[in-house]
């Protein structure tokens, strides 16, 4: 890709937030692993090879080299030259951005689906579910939900659950991964509500977090699968763009939509509350 090109792509992230996810089924097996296995450092080489099924080690190389790739298109690196190291709480970030842009990342995948976040200058996660039945889905809801997410979710119609647990899931998983805290963050202590035109986090473990410029958005990049990102701080954010990466062929399809800027947000809320206190 020409220098110009990157400029161009990496211009565009001071006032957006991309998403980048590719269907790991579309190409077959053995031209993804001829394609992107060269990709792979030493240390994901090692890993993609621990995988004892032929799908998850290919699911492992797809999300991977999709990161690499993604990552050159906005800086003049060679996709197979990215180095990685971990972060606070251990999340992966650039193993050295000396005279480089503030680029940030985050990976996901899971089965059917691979997909990583990219943006400037703010912390990002994301998360990717294949939205299935569940045994147990209550159960396993009551051990991640808060209160009032439980409440939401039993107030669904059964055959809604699970669409509804995977948005909630995502958000959930999204925001903890941005933070870098990952799984040792308090979940039932953390609320989404899906109920709102706006979707806003409350985290009583960290009440200073409400206050901070947080972007959310969910996503169904297919029927099958449900997807979610979190981005701080996203005051500059005007666009959400996801790109959809044809492996096979490198074709790219794209779709944004505006986002409402988190000062706005604030605004509002703080108009609306005045409005209800004044009624009061």
């Amino acid at each position: 890709m020409s220098k110009q090109r990157q400029d161009a792509w990496l211009t565009t992230l001071q006032h957006e937030l991309h998403v980048w996810f590719a269907r790991p089924g579309l190409i077959p097996a053995g031209q993804l692993a001829q394609q992107y296995h060269r990709l792979l450092d030493p240390s994901e080489q090692q890993r993609y090879k621990r995988f004892y099924f032929e799908p998850d080690r290919l699911n492992f190389l797809a999300a991977h080299a999709l990161l690499r790739l993604t990552l050159s298109r906005y800086m003049p690196c060679p996709p197979e030259l990215w180095r990685f190291a971990a972060g606070v709480h251990g999340k992966p970030e650039l193993d050295s951005n000396a005279g480089l842009p503030s680029l940030h990342f985050n990976l996901s995948h899971t089965k059917g689906m691979v997909a990583c976040v990219v943006a400037l200058d703010c912390a990002c996660g994301i998360d990717v579910e294949a939205i299935r039945p569940m045994r147990d889905l209550r159960g396993v809801a009551g051990t991640v939900f808060s209160p009032r997410e439980l409440s939401y979710l039993d107030a669904q119609p059964a055959a809604s659950q699970p669409d509804t647990f995977f948005s909630l899931w995502t958000l959930k998983e999204a925001y903890i991964k941005a933070t870098g805290l990952g799984m040792s963050a308090p979940l039932r202590h953390i609320t989404f509500d899906l109920q709102q035109s706006r979707l806003e986090v409350h985290d009583e473990s960290n009440p200073a977090q409400q206050s901070g410029a947080w972007l959310f958005d969910c996503h169904k990049p297919a029927a099958t699968h449900r997807l979610a990102l979190a981005a701080q701080p996203a005051h500059h954010m005007q666009r959400i763009v996801y790109h959809e990466l044809d492996l096979a062929s490198g074709g790219i399809t794209s779709t944004g939509r505006a986002c409402e800027k988190p000062a706005e947000q604030s605004m509002q809320m703080a108009q609306t509350s005045s409005s209800r206190s004044g009624k009061s």
